[in-house]
């Protein structure tokens, strides 16, 4: 039975409007419900405690005695994203803020060593070593990656959650997005941060995007929204801009699925690698193409001289979630990401998600099997449905929904809204500034409890990154002054 106390200061931190406040109270409520003890004991049976202890230890002793080449020997071959377990996230369900101080003073240790490595001059590391070092080091430990879901009028959940990574410094470089999710991430990788913030207010946004087609304009176009509009709202909100060209203006990596209507081909991601020339609201439209809902289109490119035209012709393509709604794997062939935030609002995965954030007992652990044998048995009627049906569309109809069921949802990290009814009577249809508001608010609240877990996970990666930047920078500026023309001496 939770005391006064404590039920009064859970009122608090649900009435908090941002991070800061939320935070603040949710360490008071750990203090009141004894979490306290839990997070300075470091010993659990979730991470191998005496690892990480022995291990902070010794690059503590290491730093005093001044013994760099030790010091980076056990860097370069201890450096691992779940040493020890630590990215176990049983380790964040005991509290409602923050996990082991263990934990944090071990990363706290290794990030501000790599910073000391990187910002000083260490004779036992000469500048061509040193970026060796942080380059394979990082290759070793891996990149973070956001990924966007699909999710319709959902989907602008993922505004809310982005607008709670980047306010904590944590919004990863690469990001992928599906459907809803193409259209967060192209905006994310069109617009700079100074323009981003008026956009996720709702002022410079254009809810204005859905009209339903005459049911005349139904029939001979096999959908029932207006494609013309949602491709008006997306040449205006992204311009004529060339995924390379995005790449090169904000440095995001925005990677968005696609899937071709033909059989034959396979499910494509799209990015500056990839499809350099490709025209990013192109590619959103196609990802936003649901079946039924808006027809097939053609992805467009620009050609040698600028000029825009078709890509690959003669095929069509359509939503992305369809086959590949998070596209883990070809994120880390070509990125080498191997850390995965996701942001989910998919209303036909929603209720089979756990709403799981801190330890609720057996109940929780029955719901979730329930929910998990529903999708077993789902997935067996459609394939022996399916088995009975030679052609048509019926069978694709068929493959399709089976495609959708086999996929994985989550990731490292997943943050979902809650599920409720009113808002799948919401899926479709224009939003106003008010319902859109509420559900970017939607996002930052269901992102805050993840936020310690996700820079406990990622702020090692990200450590790495910018050193690789700043020493890119360092190398520059010593180029730079050594092209500098000699001081004309003066003869007296």
């Amino acid at each position: 039975m939770k005391s006064r106390k404590t039920v009064a200061q859970q009122k608090l931190v649900d009435q908090a409007t941002d991070y800061s406040t939320w935070r603040a109270q949710s360490m008071v409520l750990d203090t009141l419900e004894g979490l306290d003890g839990w997070k300075n004991n470091p010993v659990s049976r979730n991470y191998q405690h005496k690892l990480i202890q022995q291990r902070l230890i010794n690059l503590r002793a290491w730093r005093k005695a001044g013994d760099w080449p030790q010091l980076i020997f056990s860097l370069r071959e201890g450096l691992h994203r779940n040493l020890g377990n630590l990215a176990n996230p049983e380790l964040y369900k005991h509290s409602h803020v923050g996990t082991k101080l263990l934990i944090d003073d071990y990363i706290s240790e290794v990030t501000s060593l790599l910073n000391h490595l990187c910002d000083h001059d260490i004779p036992e590391l000469p500048y061509a070593q040193k970026l060796m070092f942080f380059r394979h080091t990082g290759q070793s430990f891996g990149r973070s990656a956001l990924m966007l879901s699909g999710g319709a009028n959902m989907g602008m959940f993922h505004f809310g959650v982005v607008k709670a990574l980047r306010e904590q410094n944590l919004l990863p470089r690469v990001i992928s997005g599906s459907s809803a999710g193409s259209v967060v991430a192209a905006f994310l990788g069109t617009h700079k941060d100074s323009e981003l913030d008026a956009l996720i207010r709702g002022e410079d946004m254009d809810l204005h995007v859905w009209r339903r087609l005459k049911p005349s304009e139904m029939l001979r176009q096999k959908s029932i929204m207006d494609i013309r509009e949602l491709e008006r709202f997306l040449r205006e909100s992204l311009g004529e801009t060339t995924f390379e060209e995005a790449f090169k203006r904000t440095k995001r990596i925005i990677n968005i699925t696609v899937s071709p209507v033909d059989k034959n081909q396979h499910s494509r991601l799209l990015n500056y690698l990839t499809t350099p020339h490709l025209l990013v609201w192109s590619a959103v439209l196609a990802s936003c193409s649901v079946p039924g809902l808006f027809p097939p289109v053609k992805l467009m490119t620009k050609d040698r001289l600028g000029h825009e035209k078709p890509y690959m012709a003669s095929i069509r393509w359509v939503d992305g979630a369809i086959e590949s709604d998070l596209p883990a794997q070809r994120l880390g062939e070509l990125y080498n990401v191997n850390h995965r935030i996701v942001s989910q609002t998919n209303p036909h995965v929603l209720p089979f998600i756990s709403n799981q954030t801190r330890k609720e007992g057996w109940r929780l652990f029955l719901t979730d099997m329930v929910k998990g044998e529903v999708k077993y048995r789902s997935k067996q009627l459609m394939q022996l449905a399916s088995y009975g049906i030679d052609r048509g569309i019926v069978k694709t109809l068929l493959e399709g929904a089976i495609a959708v069921v086999e996929q994985q949802y989550y990731g490292d990290v997943t943050i979902h809204p809650p599920v409720r009814l009113r808002d799948y009577q919401r899926v479709l249809g224009d939003l106003s500034k008010e319902e859109f508001q509420q559900w970017v608010r939607a996002g930052e609240r269901a992102t805050w409890p993840k936020i310690a877990m996700i820079r406990d996970q990622t702020i090692i990666g990200q450590t790495l990154e910018d050193c690789i930047i700043r020493l890119k920078k360092q190398r520059g500026r010593a180029m730079g002054a050594s092209d500098a023309p000699a001081p004309v001496r003066r003869v007296a």
